[in-house]
């Protein structure tokens, strides 16, 4: 590192005005001066370089960059502190008000106007004063990487005259004079790096997330507010290096408050990490013996396994060995669910704990839940949470996990050192959308694992595919699990993973890197040199599992009436045995408004029985989401390994209807599974619920129940034997018709055989898909097939470019060829919805939150001059019900809207309110909104 030189006149730079300002707002009426904020941008990367950043993840920016680590964080340090040099213009500074006669001229034109813009624009002709190529690659990227600061990246800048910064607006001395005084300062701050080798887009996208949260965390109100107190005395060299090396003090703290300080796990063989397994059943034996070996630097493991193999287990063992190996000790779970994520939250924390509980654990660390409705989770979220604008200390908290009030704040979630979400909040790391290197800088040091990974359609699966390319080229470890994941997709998915590493797409003559997916069992893959390492190639044995019997699969006819399923002969013939003996079963059903009709039809006939009858359970996606919760709790209590340890599963019988939310993660044990015709894959998935810990030996079956039993009802069919099988339109909104047929014409031809468990499952899987003599109806077939290409299509348009495509260029990872809103993009197909609330009318115009009238509607917060608190929100949220989106939503009135208080929340402002009129005898009426009657049954849920 050359010396520092910190003498003005050696370079012939003026002193630098300390009038400039960066920050005003929320500072009582005084400004933070221009020099100050990006010398504490500066000393935030560093300390965040040093502090904050895996040692994997620097290897890897230094590598690309072709230079050693402490040189690569000084050069990004000092690009961090250049981020605002964009705000020394005139049409920046005129914003308030300050002397500006000293700086005549300059007007910035277009798009220049920003000071994000500016700073891309100026820096490519600036740089090459410090010894940066003119015109060279990396001068360029660092230009466009600031310039994108404010999460939108701009085009290299384009000129036409032989004066390109008079062009752009920048033509006056006297700021010019100061832009470089500027720069210079910086430079010198951070002692005077000279320019990298190389840098590359990917690389450079991951440095612009470090530089925004180094802005970030120096742009808090209270930092700013305590460092007013102790400016420098002018622009001098040594005042400005003096204010420098304070900061340097005093960011760790900020670390330490945000909660950002690193969760790592000490190095542990399986049984030493998880104590309460007495033994690792087979497929944890076999990733503990023989992958440590084999996890020597960046790569990929995908494990497929049964339902309730301990897969989970096995996930958190591998992502420490491969943390281990690659320097990532953070993590970041993909879940597919907001409940399964919440499930998913609650264990880690608790492997955390035990893990790290012998450590020298900084107690501001975090582990967040990222869905968009964590902040109503009590046992991630605090109950007192006030907000998101200030920074809130962890060090009082008693769980050293617990978040932090700057980790809540919008798009910060990823940067926690240990995070679990939605799959959707790592895809969107991949989407052309604003602040996507943020995300992409929060994977980057961890190990990312994503459970279920089969649960994506064709949308998804190109996003994922593009995520794992990235992850691959940066060095990411990723770890995938499944329970029914075709071959086809596994091979997709490894194939990205490597093209990214590799650099490079496949070549179609090439052999393909997964040609069959070994069930149970798992197949490691080295980013570095590309081979694919599987179970079998290790230990031809086959891998234990969990003894098993058999599952009958039965196909049971149902009635059907003016184009509807009559399941009520079934149903009661099906769950007679159940009625008089005692046991429990599940009833999955394809929609909502399904599930609500066989739970009347079960209400009316257990009413019929007197004291004697089953319990009777409903679970769907539209409830309110408390009462959602609520029972959710309550049915994996009841129906879950604690209840039947604790004598708390029902005896007398208890049946759950319910749709999919229950087919993936939620931890059930029932003695018969019910459930619609749906694609062979989550029927498989259902069946795991199906005598799930029969081999705990904690449950007393009843007699009617000798073996895992899964019922599939089917519409009975015309009798045409030529004809292809009929589904009610309302399965085929939900499933492609092809898979249908296909599953229906599978399972007829096993004419009931038993489904062995593991063996059969993988090549059920793969016939739905591969097995042509299936097709019975060619133009379904070729819907679904259209359909799939069709999506995939879309995604392609919504994903941003191949890292390859970005080596030299980040315009592309946030603009579209075409005008789009970044609010359309979505990381799921067809998943636009909206949150509803339902209010209550009484026959006097009062409004109520309540069908008993007892809660009054706020019109206003209990917060000062009217504002909502965070508590205020979290009742009214949690209140809501999420709804997809039609052509209901473009007939909305007025009163559908949220009052003019509730629209100056973040929370509440899109909310969809719908009225329930309420009869002075206290019975609640459906109402009449968007062209459909809305009805909010306490014991069903919302029904249009």
């Amino acid at each position: 590192m050359p010396e520092h030189d910190s003498t003005d006149d050696k370079h012939g730079i003026p002193p630098l005005d300390l009038r400039f300002w960066a920050k005003e707002r929320g500072l009582r009426g005084k400004t933070y001066p221009l020099v100050c904020h990006s010398l504490d941008a500066a000393a935030a990367a560093l300390v965040l370089w040093n502090e904050y950043l895996s040692p994997g993840l620097r290897d890897t920016i230094a590598s690309s960059m072709e230079t050693d680590e402490e040189h690569a964080g000084h050069c990004i340090a000092f690009w961090a502190g250049l981020h605002d040099i964009g705000k020394l213009t005139r049409e920046f500074q005129q914003q308030i008000a300050i002397d500006l006669s000293a700086y005549p001229g300059e007007e910035l034109s277009g798009e220049q106007r920003s000071h994000a813009a500016a700073t891309g624009k100026w820096l490519p002709f600036a740089l090459p004063s410090l010894g940066y190529p003119n015109g060279g690659l990396v001068t360029g990227l660092v230009a466009q990487m600031l310039g994108g600061h404010h999460g939108t990246f701009h085009p290299h800048p384009s000129f036409q005259s032989r004066n390109p910064l008079a062009e752009f607006g920048f033509s006056s001395p006297h700021w010019e004079k100061q832009r470089h005084a500027l720069l210079h300062a910086v430079f010198d701050a951070t002692g005077r790096p000279t320019p990298p080798d190389m840098l590359d887009g990917p690389t450079a996208s991951v440095v612009c997330g470090l530089v925004i949260l180094a802005d970030w965390l120096v742009s808090q109100e209270d930092f700013l507010l305590e460092r007013l107190t102790s400016l420098p005395a002018d622009g001098s060299a040594s005042a400005l290096r003096a204010h420098f090396e304070t900061s340097l003090r005093r960011i760790p703290s900020l670390l330490d408050a945000a909660g950002l300080r690193p969760i790592t796990v000490p190095p542990a063989t399986f049984t030493e990490s998880f104590p309460h397994l007495s033994k690792p059943n087979g497929l944890q034996a076999s990733l503990a013996k023989h992958l440590p070996c084999l996890c020597t630097g960046p790569g990929l493991v995908l494990i497929t396994a049964p339902m309730g193999e301990g897969k989970t287990e096995a996930a958190y063992h591998v992502a420490d060995l491969l943390g281990k190996a690659t320097g990532r000790p953070g993590r970041f779970l993909a879940l597919p669910t907001m409940a399964t994520a919440d499930q998913m939250h609650t264990r880690l924390k608790e492997y955390a704990r035990y893990r790290v509980e012998n450590t020298d654990l900084p107690r501001s660390s975090t582990l967040a839940l990222l869905h968009s409705m964590a902040w109503l989770n009590p046992d991630y979220a605090p109950a007192d949470l006030p907000g998101v604008s200030k920074v809130l200390s962890n060090l009082g908290h008693r769980d050293p996990f617990a978040a932090t009030d700057w980790l809540m704040g919008r798009k910060r979630g990823l940067l926690a050192p240990w995070a679990v979400g939605t799959i959707d909040q790592a895809l969107m790391a991949v989407l052309r959308a604003k602040h996507n290197a943020l995300r992409l800088f929060g994977l980057a040091g961890k190990v990312v694992v994503v459970d279920e990974a089969h649960a994506v359609d064709p949308y998804m699966q190109v996003l994922l595919e593009q995520l794992l390319r990235w992850l691959g080229t940066l060095d990411v470890p990723v770890v995938l699990l499944s329970a029914t994941l075709h071959h086809s997709i596994a091979n997709s998915l490894v194939k990205a993973y490597l093209e990214g590493a590799r650099g490079r797409r496949w070549n179609r003559s090439e052999p393909q890197p997964v040609s069959e997916v070994s069930y149970p069992g798992w197949l490691h893959v080295d980013a570095r040199i590309g081979k694919v390492t599987r179970s079998s190639d290790v230990d031809p044995l086959p891998i234990a599992t969990t003894p098993r019997k058999p599952l009958e699969v039965r196909l049971v006819d149902v009635p059907v009436k003016e184009g509807a399923l009559n399941r009520s002969t079934v149903l009661a013939k099906e769950l007679t045995p159940l009625v008089k003996q005692g046991g429990c079963a599940a009833i999955i059903c394809t929609t909502v408004a399904e599930a609500q009709g066989v739970y009347d039809l079960l209400s009316q006939w257990f009413a019929t029985l007197g004291e004697d009858a089953p319990d009777l359970y409903l679970l769907h996606s539209r409830f309110p989401n408390r009462q959602r919760t609520e029972i959710t709790a309550t049915i994996v209590d009841l129906f879950g390994k604690e209840g039947a340890q604790s004598g708390r599963r029902p005896t007398r019988g208890a049946v759950l209807v319910a749709t999919q939310v229950v087919e993936q993660s939620l931890d059930l044990d029932v003695d018969l599974m019910i459930s619609d015709l749906a694609p062979v894959s989550l029927l498989l998935q259902r069946a795991g619920r199906c005598w799930r810990h029969e081999h705990l030996g904690i449950i007393n079956r009843p007699q009617w129940a000798k073996q895992p039993e899964l019922v599939v009802l089917t519409p009975e069919q015309n009798g045409d034997a030529d004809g292809a099988p009929w589904f009610p339109r309302s399965w085929t909104s939900v499933y492609p018709l092809a898979l249908l047929q296909r599953t229906y014409t599978l399972l007829r031809r096993r004419n009931g055989a038993p489904v062995q468990i593991p063996e059969d499952v993988q090549q059920l899987v793969d016939d739905v898909y591969d097995d042509d003599s299936l097709a019975e109806d060619l133009e379904a077939d070729m819907e679904r097939m259209g359909e799939e290409l069709a999506q995939r299509g879309l995604a392609r348009n919504a994903v941003i470019p191949d890292p390859d495509d970005a080596e030299d260029n980040l315009n592309g990872l946030t603009e579209f060829s075409f005008d789009v809103d970044e609010h359309v993009l979505a990381t799921r197909f067809g998943a636009g919805s909206v949150r509803v609330l339902c209010y209550y009318v009484d026959t006097a115009g009062n409004r109520w939150l309540d069908p008993e009238c007892t809660v009054e509607f706020p019109e206003q917060g209990t917060g000062r001059e009217g504002r909502f608190t965070m508590a205020d929100c979290r009742d009214l949220v949690a209140r809501t019900i999420p709804v997809r989106m039609g052509p209901w939503a473009s007939q909305l009135t007025e009163d559908n809207h949220p009052p003019e208080a509730w629209r100056e929340s973040f929370y509440l402002r899109d909310l969809v309110l719908i009225p329930q009129r309420v009869t002075d005898e206290g019975a609640v009426l459906p109402t009449e909104t968007g062209g459909r009657e809305w009805l909010l049954d306490p014991c069903k849920g919302l029904i249009f």
